[in-house]
């Protein structure tokens, strides 16, 4: 049996918070300056970018893999908030419906009410919170690019 280690390494950052390093780069972070989190189109393009990233350059069996899957459906739902209903792209089936942000949605989605901009500004406000968090697991920087 093959054992696969992770390229991980815990290292402190300059106010000695403990930073995971890893050899595969995030190409889709730091994301533009301009970014709009309220806007499901800039979701959409993000969540291509992850895809692309995740099954292009991420060894399937590593936490880093495991984090992007996460990444990814953030911004998938955040692009297509009506998923599974409604219209949204076909994601590349790679990336399977796993994780605790994924599966949870799939339960509640029927009970989601979104009627009105303000209700999907409300959504996209609570993924980019969250979002935010994640993102922070395994990229310790700045989340918007600065000029």
């Amino acid at each position: 049996m093959e054992t696969y280690r992770a390229q991980l390494t815990l290292t402190e950052d300059d106010d000695g918070f403990p930073v995971v390093q890893h050899d595969t780069p995030i190409s889709f972070l730091p994301l533009r300056q301009t970014f709009d989190y309220t806007s499901p189109a800039e979701w959409a393009v993000l969540s291509k970018q992850i895809e692309e990233w995740l099954v292009g350059e991420v060894d399937t069996r590593s936490q880093l893999w495991t984090w992007g899957r996460d990444a990814f459906w953030l911004a998938f739902v955040a692009a297509y908030p009506l998923f599974p209903g409604g219209n949204w792209r076909k994601w590349d089936t790679r990336v399977p419906l796993e994780g605790t942000f994924i599966v949870e949605w799939m339960k509640r989605s029927s009970d989601i009410d979104i009627e009105n901009d303000e209700s999907v500004a409300n959504l996209l406000g609570h993924i980019w919170a969250e979002f935010c968090i994640h993102a922070g697991l395994f990229y310790p920087h700045l989340l918007l690019a600065s000029d």
